[in-house]
């Protein structure tokens, strides 16, 4: 068995928490900080970069810190809306699972972006638009709810899939399981809320934190190593 590193103190969080979470709103990184293992880079792609990714962005970034891998998560947009802030309801829809959205600005994506070691799309249309621009990215490039489908396929992941290079194995491992070229499937893709009501972005929250969670695990074997819930730092 490889070295793990000590892990901080934590506490339990609920998936979904309440108003009561909103004022304790909290930075992964500080979960990160001495862990000293290299970075996972993600990136994580929608349209306008104001609702969907920004979102899912803080929600994948808190997984990974509950996990114990540490990931630098960045998102972007395929349309040039630029320095545009999150959308009132993302913010308050993140605010309430205790996660802090309001300083968002939005982007497109850049050269810069793709030369990362996954990318999560909410749609067949942003997977492809990623890949448009590199097409070695195919095998990195999933839908949230896609990853953990596949993986069901693959080899389980082992207690030590937790250093880069076995996580990018591991990535490429599950890619392998498809089944021809497509990427996902319709009912993998995650709406786009903008324009709806806060319960709307409620809904697509939840389906995010559902989808993004079984991928943390299914990348690094998060729950089938403690059956504890997840947790958040002291």
């Amino acid at each position: 068995m490889g070295f793990l590193p000590t892990l901080p103190t934590c506490r339990p969080a609920s998936v979904l928490g309440g108003a009561a979470q909103a004022a304790q709103a909290w930075d992964p990184a500080d979960c990160m900080q001495g862990w000293g293992m290299a970075e996972l880079e993600v990136l994580v792609v929608c349209t306008g970069n104001i609702c969907r990714s920004p979102m899912a962005e803080a929600i994948l970034r808190a997984r990974f810190a509950e996990a114990g891998v540490k990931a630098d998560v960045v998102s972007a947009g395929t349309l040039g809306w630029s320095q545009r802030p999150a959308t009132s309801h993302a913010v308050t829809a993140m605010a309430e699972m205790g996660l802090d959205i309001g300083s968002h600005a939005s982007r497109r994506i850049g050269k810069g972006d793709l030369d990362v070691d996954l990318v999560v799309a909410m749609t067949r249309i942003h997977a492809g638009a990623v890949i448009g621009r590199d097409s070695r990215l195919k095998s990195r490039v999933f839908l949230p709810a896609e990853f953990s489908r596949l993986s069901k396929d693959a080899q389980p992941p082992t207690m030590q899939a937790r250093t880069k290079p076995q996580m990018r194995d591991r990535i490429e491992t599950v890619a392998a399981q498809r089944l021809g070229e497509l990427i996902g499937r319709p009912s993998e893709e995650i709406e786009d809320p903008v324009g709806e009501p806060l319960a709307t972005y409620r809904a697509t929250a939840a389906q995010l934190d559902r989808h993004l969670t079984s991928l943390v695990d299914a990348l690094v074997g998060w729950r089938q190593m403690d059956s504890d819930p997840p947790t958040r730092c002291l």
